[in-house]
């Protein structure tokens, strides 16, 4: 590329990013007196993701172009390039913020002034079934009351943030056999996908997690705050900071992501959590909502439909869960420890037909501890043992049906508590520390270090000891249950209290 270009291409982008400021203040200033409606703020907003991704393509083109120019002289330093290179780069990352920024103002302007009516439409976006017990009884609740119109939509997901998008078909498959009907966004392209999910005009949104990266871009914090976004937590949290951060009692990783901070309501388990979530203080602590854990009344529902997945046999065997965490080897929050013992555990289980063995593995276990041919030879070595088998979906089920848990963590060593059987808590030695709900959690658990000591402590279990943390167990379940049975109906409560709020203060004003 010749020099003499360089100022001319510089002027004109200049020139673009001038234009885009603009627009900025344009719709800011439409905002404001609002006077745009729905429908061509829906359109705005297509506009600029259009705009978006015509720009990042012709930069990218301009990068390509200049790797590929030659030099004055063979050897000679490209300075020229270079500046224009590092000019072009400093300018492409503000574009993007404001693009962004122009975005947001879009979704906000949409948000706002969409007047919402009853039914009021709430969207509950699913991408894994075994997180789905935290949002199934608000679902149904929503079914049976006038006030809403809720709609579940299967999308896919990656675990933990890495490779490929996808298992839409399985989560579509089990919701029909849950009898929950549903729309599904199967598209590779997920912004198709974001485009019929804004033409349904949701008033609410309720989202599994708080973590981007699980999801596809089109269903990312950023992309869906022209509709008020809900947050019923997958799972008690019990985990203090991560990694080499310095130790604290909160870590952000679980109270402090983007979709916390952009929430409209978060409704919070226990009050310990509720200010957990407000001791950042990145937000509206009245966003937090203790409503109770409508997960907790779910499972405690599971006792009265039981089952197993091993097939009866002609003398009941001893029922021993096996919920092994993902975070083997040391690493992240380091609870796991599957690869130190998976191999025991298969001769255990050989050696016991009169205990049987249900394998309850964290979703991202597969493909950590053991990888590529090595995860189907050990399911295969697993399944052939008439004593033993696998379960990945739901679970409230499986916990009523059995007598005792073993695992290494994390929030199972909560949630098995409803079920007043023993629990047994492999410690890796090597994980985060516990925050205050985790603490409380382990006290209520007998601690093994050991796979023998783990064995050992089964075994007693098995030949009728006595569990002996019943006090312990009672001070867990007396924090982590408020408002028991009715988290759902304070969910609801709360939304259409915060919608009329909202609708009678923008009267008020427009008065």
């Amino acid at each position: 590329m010749d020099s003499s270009h360089t100022p001319g291409l510089i002027d004109k982008i200049g020139a673009i990013s001038a234009k885009l400021d603009d627009m900025e203040q344009q719709f800011a200033a439409l905002v404001e007196t609002q006077n745009i409606q729905g429908e061509i703020y829906l359109e705005s907003a297509k506009l600029l993701q259009m705009i978006q991704s015509q720009m990042q393509t012709g930069i990218a083109g301009l990068f390509e172009a200049l790797g590929g120019a030659p030099g004055r002289e063979a050897g000679e330093p490209r300075t020229d390039v270079a500046e224009f290179t590092d000019a072009l780069s400093n300018l492409a990352l503000q574009l993007g913020h404001e693009l962004n920024t122009i975005k947001q103002t879009s979704n906000l302007a949409l948000r706002a002034g969409s007047s919402v009516q009853l039914p009021i439409r709430c969207v509950f976006m699913v991408h894994s079934i075994p997180m789905w017990d935290a949002l199934s009884d608000v679902y149904a609740a929503m079914l049976d009351d006038k006030r809403f119109d809720p709609i579940v939509i299967s999308v896919n997901s990656t675990p933990l943030g890495y490779g490929a998008y996808e298992g839409e078909d399985v989560v579509s498959q089990s919701l029909k056999q849950l009898g929950v009907k549903h729309l599904r966004f199967n598209m590779d392209d997920s912004y198709q996908g974001l485009d019929i999910l804004k033409a349904l005009r949701p008033a609410v949104i309720f989202r599994q997690q708080q973590w981007d990266y699980c999801l596809p871009p089109a269903f990312r914090t950023n992309e869906l705050t022209f509709a008020r976004l809900c947050l019923v937590p997958y799972a008690l949290n019990l985990a203090a900071s991560l990694g080499d951060e310095i130790i604290t009692e909160v870590s952000a990783f679980g109270f402090d992501q983007a979709y916390h901070r952009a929430a409209w309501r978060i409704f919070c388990e226990t009050a310990t959590t509720q200010s957990y979530y407000r001791s950042f203080e990145h937000s509206d602590p009245a966003k937090f909502i203790l409503s109770g854990y409508p997960k907790f009344d779910r499972l405690m529902k599971a006792d009265k439909t039981d089952a197993w997945p091993i097939p009866a046999r002609s003398t009941r065997g001893f029922r021993v869960i096996w919920a092994p965490h993902h975070s083997v080897g040391g690493h992240g929050l380091g609870f796991g420890v599957f690869d130190r013992i998976w191999d025991s555990m298969l001769r255990w289980a050989k050696e016991s037909p009169d205990i049987e063995f249900v394998l309850k593995p964290h979703p991202a276990l597969f493909g950590h501890a053991l990888t590529g041919e090595n995860v189907g030879l050990f399911q295969n070595a697993w399944t052939r043992l008439p004593n033993c088998a696998i379960e990945m979906q739901q679970y409230g089920e499986l916990f009523a049906a059995s007598d005792m848990m073993i695992s290494d963590g994390l929030s199972f060593l909560a949630e098995y508590q409803l079920f007043d059987k023993p629990i047994v808590f492999f410690d890796s030695e090597q994980h985060v520390e516990f925050n205050g709900l985790g603490r409380m959690t382990e006290a209520a658990t007998r601690r093994v270090r050991t796979f023998e000591e783990m064995k050992q402590a089964t075994l007693e279990y098995k030949n009728g000891k006595a569990w002996e943390f019943q006090d312990e167990r009672r001070t867990l379940l007396d924090t982590i249950l408020p408002n028991q049975g009715k988290a759902s109906a304070s969910i609801l409560d709360a939304i259409v209290t915060g919608i009329s709020t909202e609708q009678s203060n923008l009267a008020l004003r427009a008065s």
